[in-house]
């Protein structure tokens, strides 16, 4: 895809015909590298669903938003297919809310993870990875790292057996 805009770009613009690659990383055009599993790994049909989880803590308000090639686009610009397309089908009217079983690793007992990496799916991930999303995840894995402190507690034992103080923290925060 990459390839594909870049020709385009020098193609239809003047001010890129004098530019030129010059490096990129080896992972190109992608939302995401690689995810942890948790103890819940959220699906499209949980998003779609409006699952409700008992640890609910991170509201997402963007619709499943997935890119890549369409075949339409050869229409419009034959022989660059590559051009990336976004699909946004899925937008819901109604947030859909991350749970806290999805923030932290369920192999690696003190790990707490948050953005691109939390344990949902590929077309999960759609929904999740945007910028405000993904800083409200750092929120809630701030505070329920604080609470996790206070008990002395492991990131799997704040669900359930310390949820109500991390629940007074989120009530608590500015």
């Amino acid at each position: 895809m990459i390839y594909g805009n870049w020709a385009y770009q020098k193609k239809h613009h003047d001010n890129y015909r004098a530019y030129e690659i010059v490096w990129m990383g080896h992972v190109l055009g992608k939302r995401e590298s690689r995810r942890l599993l948790g103890d819940v790994i959220v699906t499209e049909q949980d998003i779609l669903t409006g699952r409700k989880f008992p640890d609910a803590c991170v509201p997402t308000f963007w619709g499943i938003d997935l890119h890549g090639p369409h075949p339409r686009n050869t229409k419009h610009f034959p022989g660059e297919e590559f051009i990336a397309l976004a699909d946004h089908a899925s937008k819901r009217e109604q947030p859909f809310v991350v749970p806290y079983r999805a923030l932290y690793s369920r192999n690696v007992d003190n790990l707490f993870v948050a953005g691109r990496c939390i344990s949902v799916t590929h077309v999960a991930l759609g929904q999740v990875r945007v910028m405000r999303n993904t800083g409200t995840m750092g929120e809630a894995i701030g505070l329920a790292a604080a609470v996790c402190q206070d008990k002395s507690c492991l990131p799997r034992a704040l669900y359930p057996d310390h949820w109500d103080a991390l629940t007074s923290r989120f009530s608590e925060a500015p």
